[in-house]
């Protein structure tokens, strides 16, 4: 249980994974083209079993720090973003989509996550997932973002 209070946002480690998915859920385009499948982490059972078809899934993916020795409380955060698709073709629109909704957010917060912007870390790869075979499209984003919470 989430405890309340302000208090508790003074030292609440924001959940930029989650604040991430739930921008992509909140844009009407995007959440019909992914049919609202939106995972953090991996996908879970009961969707793998039903692939191949519209999902994204976000993972963290480590990559260098803009505030690395200084005592700001923000940070940049790598994120691999998968796209999953019946067809490499959708996989592909899937992946455009994500890209327009998430270089528009630009000094927002969501779900309690101040971020600042978001950008591609380089273009987009396609192909198939290793391990279910089934068409995927993938690209990974840079985030500076807050570390804490706010209101």
């Amino acid at each position: 249980m989430r405890p309340a209070g302000a208090w508790f946002r003074s030292w609440c480690v924001a959940d930029l994974v989650g604040a991430i998915m739930n921008a992509l859920l909140a844009d009407a385009a995007f959440n019909a083209a992914s049919q609202g499948r939106v995972f953090a982490g991996e996908l879970p059972p009961a969707e793998t079993a039903s692939m191949p078809r519209a999902a994204t899934m976000i993972q963290p993916a480590g990559g260098a720090s803009i505030a690395a020795g200084s005592f700001v409380e923000h940070d940049t955060q790598r994120l691999d973003l998968f796209f999953y698709g019946e067809t490499p073709n959708q996989a592909n629109e899937l992946a455009r989509a994500g890209r327009d909704v998430l270089s528009r957010l630009r000094r927002v917060v969501v779900s309690g996550v101040l971020i600042h912007w978001v950008e591609p870390a380089g273009g987009y790869s396609a192909g198939r997932d290793r391990d279910g075979n089934w068409p995927v499209a993938y690209q990974s984003y840079q985030v500076f973002s807050a570390l804490k919470e706010v209101s």
